[in-house]
């Protein structure tokens, strides 16, 4: 392993451990190909109850990315939580989402925000600076169990 590399392993480990108790923002970003296991909508779910969560989810397909199955999975794991889906086309496409993301998210709702696989990492990127997120998750799911890896954590807590 490369220097920087271990170097920011180390830093990611001491936010964690500064990582204040308590509610936390997060943005579980995923792509189509992870988001149709029970398995990473079960970890979704975890967290939508522990954390005030956001997902974005990239398709591969260009026409109408179909969250259906993941925002079905969910609902039955939270009934609870009324999850809804927010189409985003691509980064900069205007202030119609962030309104939409921010009714959503003062109602108490779990938004899903629905974009292209291309733009997945722009998307996520612009949503979780918007929303002030304490950190960004990358969902990995297989058949059979689902990872979560941190991609990025808030030095200092935020104030929402």
């Amino acid at each position: 392993m490369r220097e920087p590399e271990a170097s920011w392993w180390r830093a990611q480990a001491e936010l964690e451990q500064m990582a204040p108790a308590g509610p936390t923002t997060t943005v579980a970003m995923l792509h189509e190909r992870d988001a149709g296991t029970d398995a990473a909508v079960a970890r979704l779910a975890e967290l939508a109850v522990a954390d005030e969560l956001l997902v974005v989810f990239g398709s591969a397909s260009r026409a109408r990315p179909d969250p259906q199955a993941m925002i079905a999975g969910l609902r039955n794991r939270l009934p609870r939580h009324d999850v809804v889906p927010v189409h985003v086309g691509h980064r900069g496409s205007g202030w119609r989402w962030q309104a939409t993301l921010d009714r959503f998210l003062e109602a108490g709702r779990l938004p899903v925000v629905v974009t292209a696989s291309a733009f997945l990492q722009e998307v996520t990127a612009e949503v979780s600076s918007y929303v002030r997120a304490d950190r960004v998750l990358r969902v990995f799911g297989t058949t059979t169990h689902a990872e979560l890896h941190q991609v990025w954590r808030r030095a200092e807590p935020s104030v929402n």
